[in-house]
């Protein structure tokens, strides 16, 4: 049915866009609270003190130019990093690889957002959360056969509950996903499972960073951050069409902040690295969800003649 492979394609969306280590809670689809563990203070506000430059987060790395410390013990610099980050609540996101994209994450909690456009082999896609539902763009063909509406809805309060009624267990693996963009949580996660190295001092769009590595067991990795067990098997299945392991590389400023990050495990097994750059670190724009016209409900789209 074009319904069920239009959502598989946008389960592979955010699988390219996230996929690396990361699962989240079983509430928001957005992403809800992600950066700390529910109970308590996150690994990385914890631990911001116990090493490395405890960096101000909010201006962009393009305009960082405090030199870093190239000696910094690297689980010291992801942790002081994390910190960094989470405060930082939000960022522009520009893709390297592929025929690239851009748009915006805001990681902030209870107002988690994204807003991204990607381009592979010719083809355009947008994927946008918010308000713990994803729409993925329709092509014009596609928005011709749906009365000319403009975007997907995935939603678990439509679907069935936990989201994978009616054929919408995709929706779980998106939603979580969103949470391996939170810059803050992986380099937490990573530095308290991954066999970290420092790769090297390197200039990212001018901008000196140090250039560092991680690689862990996915199940290791997942189980430092904001997890729900509900999701823990699906996600984690998923990212395991790529292998065990991930290999993450993060790209830190004098700053602390993350201005680069490359993530080899992509999951799905859709191949090859994927690479993300951080700008605008601080910036948390508004990203709101389509209007009910231009909308075609998942739910609703399953109840359509043919399907």
């Amino acid at each position: 049915m074009r319904t069920l492979r239009l959502a598989s394609a946008v389960a592979a969306t955010a699988l390219l866009v996230g996929g690396l280590t990361a699962c989240s809670s079983s509430g928001s689809g957005a992403g809800k609270d992600a950066a700390a563990p529910a109970g308590g203070t996150s690994p990385a506000t914890a631990a911001a003190g116990s090493g490395g430059s405890s960096a101000s987060a909010g201006s962009s790395a393009a305009a960082g130019a405090v030199k870093p410390d190239p000696n910094q013990d690297p689980k010291a610099a992801l942790l002081a990093s994390a910190a960094v980050m989470e405060k930082a609540k939000g960022a522009k996101l520009t893709r390297t690889t592929g025929d690239g994209g851009s748009g915006s994450y805001v990681w902030q909690p209870g107002s988690a957002a994204l807003d991204l456009a990607l381009k592979d082999k010719g083809t355009e896609s947008r994927m946008l959360a918010v308000d713990s539902a994803l729409y993925t763009g329709l092509d014009a063909e596609t928005a011709a056969l749906m009365n000319g509406k403009k975007w997907l809805k995935l939603d678990p309060k439509s679907a069935g509950g936990d989201g994978r009624a009616g054929g919408a267990e995709d929706y779980g693996s998106i939603a979580g996903m969103l949470v391996a963009l939170n810059p803050g949580a992986q380099l937490a996660a990573n530095a308290g499972a991954g066999r970290l190295s420092r790769v090297g001092e390197e200039k990212i769009d001018g901008v000196d960073t140090v250039h560092y590595r991680s690689e862990a067991p996915i199940d290791e990795v997942a189980k430092l951050l904001p997890i729900g067990k509900d999701q823990f098997d699906l996600v984690s299945g998923l990212l395991k069409k790529d292998g065990d392991t991930s290999t993450v590389d993060f790209w830190i400023n004098g700053k602390g902040e993350l201005v680069q990050q490359t993530n080899t495990n992509t999951g799905a097994g859709l191949g090859g690295p994927q690479t993300f750059k951080y700008t605008e670190i601080g910036s948390t724009p508004a990203v709101k969800a389509p209007a009910d016209s231009e909308v075609m409900d998942f739910a609703d789209m399953l109840k359509s003649p043919g399907n």
